[in-house]
């Protein structure tokens, strides 16, 4: 009897030595700027110290799930103590700390296991007792799709009087999920009156435990379940819809806004736009394959995942664009070249621009040091093209036809990472 096969790729068990090496003598943020883009929508002092207390505790991937649970049950203690005093404000930066590190520690478990079941349970509970004295308005919802439901939060801007208001459809990427795309307190969208559907895509977080995984197809068809969802919700104007993801997330969000006119505008973050992948599945740590053939329910077939990626080219959906589309990311990124920017900015139909950050890598450094300036910028930008009624599918300014162009590379004071914005010309 043959033993059976070992999830994830070839490379992640031949190689998983020198992951945990790096790991050990440069932290677990070595890959990637994982701990602070997990905990920086907590927006309070307490995320510093539980960055520095996993950046010490954790000397091997394997250390990351126990570490921070543990830190996510004192959060919990701390909360529930805080709401049994009478204070439930306090009581919710913990709640919405600990349900961030729920989603942190899921992230090291690329097969769905009953301890990830648990894991995702505990980050939706510790959500849902933030949401309960949040600031605005938040709804569990489950969207159907293919038999069953994509998972999703629907946030509404505070002071919510009951008309119809815009929507921005928000995605992550492989590591995080729905919980961690809007901000505890002063989110951009919200306080810019949007509303926003935080969901978890095909493959993403809670919707690969619940087993609807990611393909070429899958974002396609679940594009015309989210929308078919908004059309169905009074609170929502569905006429000013607009879309936004990160790092993988860039590819799912524009690949859903290229075959769907219903959206009015996208921006996207931290690119991953190469055709299959190969930077990041084959030259990357091996762990962005195996999350990813989990997020395929592929795990346990390598080769399989090699054809189904084939299949993840944007070149195709991008000269159906009719929405302008904006990317911000890195101009050294070692993920995904620039060159796949500027390629698929001239495919494009519709307007398209980018803001690449002189020097800056993905994801550390744009993260790190750009998504001060980036995520605000993005945010309003989005803002702006969910607030004008246009025609559908209208890819012009008054006044100012569209004309043929060339996507500029973006110049940046190197010091302070700031950009200096080109866009072409429409």
């Amino acid at each position: 009897m043959s033993a059976p096969t070992a999830s994830g790729p070839r490379r992640w068990h031949e190689q998983r030595w020198l992951f945990d090496s790096s790991i050990a003598s440069l932290g677990i943020e070595f890959d990637q700027n994982r701990l602070h883009y997990s905990l920086g929508p907590v927006r309070d002092e307490t995320s510093g110290a539980d960055i520095a207390m996993l950046q010490a505790s954790v000397s091997k991937l394997a250390d990351l799930t126990p570490a921070a649970s543990a830190h996510a049950t004192r959060h919990e203690r701390l909360a529930q103590r805080l709401q049994d005093r009478g204070h439930p404000t306090t009581a919710g930066v913990h709640w919405f700390a600990a349900a961030q590190l729920w989603l942190l520690s899921c992230y090291p478990i690329w097969e769905t296991t009953q301890e990830l079941v648990e894991l995702h349970g505990r980050t939706g509970a510790a959500f849902l007792r933030w949401a309960a004295v949040a600031d605005h308005r938040v709804e569990a919802v489950d969207v159907p799709f293919a038999g069953g439901a994509l998972p999703a939060y629907l946030h509404l801007p505070r002071g919510f009087d009951g008309t119809p208001v815009p929507v921005v459809v928000a995605s992550d990427g492989m590591d995080g999920g729905k919980e961690s795309l809007v901000n505890r307190v002063g989110d951009e969208y919200l306080q810019n009156g949007l509303a926003v559907l935080a969901i978890d895509g095909p493959g993403q977080s809670e919707a690969a435990v619940r087993g609807l995984f990611t393909s070429p197809e899958s974002w396609v068809e679940a594009g015309t379940a989210i929308l078919a969802w908004i059309n169905g919700r009074p609170e929502l104007d569905s006429d000013r819809i607009v879309a936004t993801g990160i790092s993988f997330g860039s590819y799912f969000m524009s690949l859903m806004a290229a075959t769907h006119p219903e959206f009015k505008g996208c921006a996207v973050a931290l690119q991953c736009f190469e055709p299959g992948g190969h930077a990041i599945f084959e030259q990357q740590a091996p762990s962005y394959k195996a999350r990813h053939m989990w997020m395929a329910g592929l795990e346990r077939d390598e080769d399989a995942f090699d054809r189904m990626v084939t299949g993840y080219d944007l070149r195709g959906p991008i000269a159906g664009m009719t929405v302008p589309w904006k990317v911000f990311g890195g101009e050294a990124d070692e993920v995904c070249d620039k060159a796949w920017v500027y390629e698929l900015a001239d495919l494009s139909p519709a307007p398209a621009s980018s803001l690449l950050y002189e020097g800056a890598t993905c994801p550390r450094r744009v993260a790190g040091r750009c998504c001060g300036p980036v995520l605000p910028h993005r945010d309003r930008r989005l803002a702006r093209r969910s607030s004008e009624r246009r025609t559908r599918g209208q890819c012009t300014r008054a006044g100012h036809p569209r004309r043929p162009r060339r996507a500029r590379p973006m110049t940046t004071t190197t010091s302070l990472c700031l950009p200096e914005e080109r866009t072409a010309p429409w």
